[in-house]
């Protein structure tokens, strides 16, 4: 599975456009590690997913995900504030194992991927490439613009040939709100820059590995096609389970994007020390 990309410090999203690159992956600095495993969970731990070892987590994401999926703990408390995207525990426990994730999360999952971009991408919320979620009847999947080539790409995990329709409509009327967003010189790169006519682009169906029906994994695999794409510029995702969502969930509340990450990781050591004491 692929974990999100970190960058230095914890600018405002506002200010992402005036980054500068990629930079190594990174959790947000807290100091010793602790040697917690798996097996140093209390079972009286009432927990909406437990963490099992196959997830290869170290014992500070052990303390961090307990945090998160504890079950008595507030839903409305807010773990993750990038600016202009937040989530709530409630949020992230949809990333539980058959739970239908919702919009937050994956919303979450962009603004990081566009802070820690560069200028040849845009994660939505021109340029080269443009990855945009959608979600057309209780179902997410993956579109993505390709500027250069003059693609729509359809990427869809679960699909179906009878929802196919719908699921294209939705595509257009985003490129359509696209071409009206984009009118006027000021988004040309020159004056002799042509503005894009993404209606007019060659669709485009990618072939990825299906999920199963009811496994309600659809999210989660639009959120590892966006990961991959921003750090190997593919969207080559073979699989996902239960190790992938927690590793998700984990990944969103410690990187540094997350200006509430030494708040909740903090919060967690506390909160494990009232459970286990």
């Amino acid at each position: 599975m692929d974990s999100l990309p970190s960058i230095s410090g914890v600018p405002s999203a506002r200010r992402r456009s005036v980054l500068a690159g990629k930079e190594p992956a990174a959790v947000v600095n807290i100091g010793k590690l602790v040697s917690m495993t798996v097996q140093d969970i209390p079972k009286s731990m009432n927990l909406v997913f437990r963490p099992t070892d196959d997830m290869n987590l170290s014992g500070v994401e052990l303390v961090v995900a307990t945090y998160i999926f504890m079950r008595h703990l507030p839903e409305s408390e807010i773990l993750i504030d990038i600016g202009d995207c937040y989530a709530t525990r409630g949020a992230l426990m949809t990333l539980a194992p058959k739970m239908e994730v919702v919009d937050d999360v994956l919303n979450t999952v962009v603004c990081m991927l566009t802070l820690a971009s560069n200028t040849n991408a845009w994660f939505l919320p021109m340029t080269i490439m443009v990855y945009q979620p959608m979600w057309c009847d209780q179902h997410w999947y993956l579109m993505i613009i390709d500027v250069r080539e003059q693609k729509l790409i359809y990427v869809d995990s679960l699909r179906d040939p009878r929802e196919a329709d719908a699921r294209k409509t939705a595509m257009m009327r985003v490129a359509l709100y696209l071409e009206g967003m984009t009118l006027g010189n000021s988004w040309l790169s020159g004056d002799g820059a042509m503005r894009p006519r993404f209606s007019a682009f060659k669709f485009e169906e990618s072939d990825v590995p299906q999920q199963a029906a009811d496994s309600m994994d659809c999210g989660i695999w639009v959120a590892q096609w966006m990961i991959r794409a921003h750090m190997w510029q593919d969207y080559g995702v073979q699989h996902v389970n239960a190790a992938t969502r927690m590793r998700l969930a984990v990944d969103l509340v410690m990187k540094s994007q997350n200006q509430l990450a030494q708040d909740s990781v903090s919060k967690a050591f506390a909160h494990w020390q009232t459970e286990t004491a």
